[in-house]
Formats: C-alpha cells, structure tokens, sequence
C-alpha cells in the first residue's frame, strides 16, 4: 500500500510542473492574443487598402501594418518570433490564447446583432424569422 501511495505522490509532483510558465523573455499570453487580435485586423486592413489603391501589393502593405503592430507593443520580429515559437511548442498555452480570441470575438459579434435587432435593422434575426 505505501508502495502505490508513493507511486501516485511521485506521479502527482511530476504532473505538477508549471505548464503555464512563461520566461520573462516571452510576451505573455494576454498581450499577445492583444498582438494576434490587432494582426488579423491589420490583415483586414491593408485587404481594404490593396481594393483602394491598386498601386500598393499584399507583401509590401502587411509588412508596413505590422512593423506598426509591433511599434504599439514595443517589441520587435525577433522578440514576436521567439514568442510564437514558444507558445508553438507550448500548445495548451497557445490554444488559451486563441480560446480567448475566438470568445471575444463571440461577444463582439453577439453585440453587434442584439443592436440590431434592437434597432430593427437585420430582418435575418427579427422574431417573425426565428419561428419555424
């Protein structure tokens, strides 16, 4: 009986690794889903840009989008590399990060729609339409 009891504490302390631990050198989890969040709209953007302007090129303007991405949070490719490197190797941490993008943008959209349907303005929504 000590034999399992000791079995299970060694398994136990082993498991009990901080899994979560983020070095000092590594951006941490809730700034970079802020980093994703905020590249995925300059995606967006330089898209828009690109219909607009039809001397600019995909390359050249998401380069310039997030080089400025960067400036905000104050890091640089390298640090942003060695980040998502980290959280690649790391995927429970990085699937938080992405949980969490995906819930705010949820709550975004929930927000967006229940306006409208306040307003009237999306007939998809409207309550005649939910009716089956």
């Amino acid at each position: 009986m000590k034999r399992v009891f000791v079995v299970a504490l060694l398994f136990f302390i082993s498991s009990c690794n901080n899994s979560n631990y983020v070095p000092k050198d590594i951006i941490k989890p809730a700034q970079m889903q802020n980093i994703f969040w905020d590249m995925i709209r300059g995606e967006i953007l330089a898209r828009e840009m690109i219909k607009k302007d039809s001397t600019l090129n995909m390359k050249s303007a998401g380069l310039t989008i997030t080089e400025k991405i960067f400036a905000i949070y104050n890091i640089d490719r390298i640090k942003f590399e060695r980040s998502l490197d980290f959280y690649e190797k790391h995927p429970a941490l990085m699937k938080v990060i992405f949980d969490s993008l995906h819930a705010v943008q949820t709550r975004k959209n929930s927000t967006v729609i229940e306006k409208k349907l306040k307003q009237g303005k999306d007939r998809r929504f409207s309550p005649g339409n939910l009716k089956q």
